[in-house]
């Protein structure tokens, strides 16, 4: 018994100074995806089955990384902050290994992005973004006193296209696109003169203009831009997105009720990955806009007390990692609904914590460890590696 007390003793000091308001929010978000992956492929279960592969690897990384995330939460911020180099490395090693031995997807052959660990496939650029945010915090907080000199930001550029450049080459557009939004979104809360940014915009649509004319950008990538403007020439091209649409505005006010869905449940003429990057649609469907708005409520929420976090760090890194797991979860919110209506072309990111995937939930996570850790030694004394209350 004595032991089992110690036991319960020490968990719960691990719990001490927690953010629970955003673990609150990130488990509520976790429930509610599995609970819409699961309405999403239960009717793909064989018999015996209870639940589809995509619901365990999507459960067991949500758990893995909720353990990760407690675990992290204990070790100061600034601490995992300058251990970057050893993040970084493990992680452009792991990008590397990827790009050699990386699976794909029957639905996107070119794209060998996906590591088989048997229990989920894991995605090595997930756990990139984690160790973009420590490494670009560390890089722009050693350089704030400079950060508007030109030197400085052709070193953050280089910093930048090194994570933009690997995952590339594994034939991951979308996740490239989601780095660049953070790499801007991070420049800005540095507070980057506004000037830059201008040049920043400039030099984009200079470089997709010669990207287009020069045929860069081609084939389906081509398609799926030109298909926005014109999707009745382009109906198989805009066929998920369409039929996507049609889901989330037949589910009304309150949907059609859990599991009963039309097109979200149709296992062959319905919307095609709506486990997966359309799974909005599944909400709308079968809980109605008020389920869909839920949906954003909830990771707006999480995003809004990441960046209060960030305000009552007590330096500037837990400012710049809480600003850039902000920025990270907003970039993926923003282009997954954007492509779910229409407004974007479809490139494949997932909405977060609610998408199947185990890497994306498990990496999310492990980027809510960060949050919890700043927001924990921001309030503990700054000498104390472990907290103990």
């Amino acid at each position: 018994m004595d032991n089992l007390t110690e036991n319960r003793k020490g968990f719960l000091n691990m719990l001490k100074g927690t953010d629970f308001f955003a673990l609150l929010l990130a488990m509520t978000a976790s429930a509610y995806g599995l609970s819409l992956v699961y309405s999403a492929t239960h009717k793909t279960l064989t018999e015996g089955k209870f639940i589809s592969s995509d619901v365990r690897s999507m459960f067991v990384s949500v758990i893995l990384g909720l353990a990760i995330a407690i675990i992290v939460s204990n070790i100061d911020y600034e601490i995992i902050s300058k251990l970057w180099p050893l993040f970084a490395a493990g992680c452009v090693g792991l990008m590397i290994f990827t790009f050699f031995f990386g699976k794909a997807p029957e639905s996107r052959p070119d794209a060998r992005s996906w590591l088989d660990l048997k229990v989920f496939y894991f995605q090595p650029s997930e756990l990139l973004k984690v160790g973009f945010i420590i490494s670009f915090s560390y890089h722009l907080d050693m350089v704030k006193e400079k950060i508007n000199e030109l030197k400085t930001i052709i070193l953050l550029l280089i910093h930048i296209a090194i994570p933009v450049g690997l995952v590339l080459l594994t034939g991951d557009a979308g996740s490239a696109l989601i780095f660049l939004i953070m790499f801007v979104g991070m420049l800005f809360f540095a507070r980057v003169h506004w000037g830059y940014f201008v040049a920043g915009n400039c030099a984009i649509i200079v470089g997709f203009t010669v990207a287009w004319r020069t045929g860069i950008i081609n084939g389906l990538q081509r398609q799926r831009i030109v298909a926005l403007f014109y999707p009745e020439q382009f109906e198989a091209v805009m066929y998920q997105q369409e039929h996507g649409k049609i889901a989330l505005g037949s589910g009304g006010l309150f949907g059609q009720g859990f599991l009963k869905g039309e097109m979200t449940q149709a296992v062959t003429g319905g919307v095609p990955e709506n486990q997966n990057d359309m799974v909005l649609t599944v909400a709308g469907e079968e809980l109605g806009f008020i389920g869909a708005i839920a949906v954003i409520l909830l990771l707006g929420l999480l995003v809004i007390k990441i960046l209060r976090t960030a305000i009552s760090a007590r330096d500037n890194v837990g400012y710049l990692m809480c600003s850039g797991i902000a920025v990270m979860l907003f970039a993926q919110v923003i282009v997954n609904i954007g492509m779910e209506l229409s407004l974007l072309p479809c490139i494949g990111i997932t909405l977060p914590l609610f998408s199947a995937g185990g890497s994306s939930s498990l990496c999310i996570y492990i980027a809510l460890g960060l949050e919890l850790s700043i927001y924990r030694f921001s309030q503990a004394p700054k000498e104390t590696l472990f907290y103990t209350g």
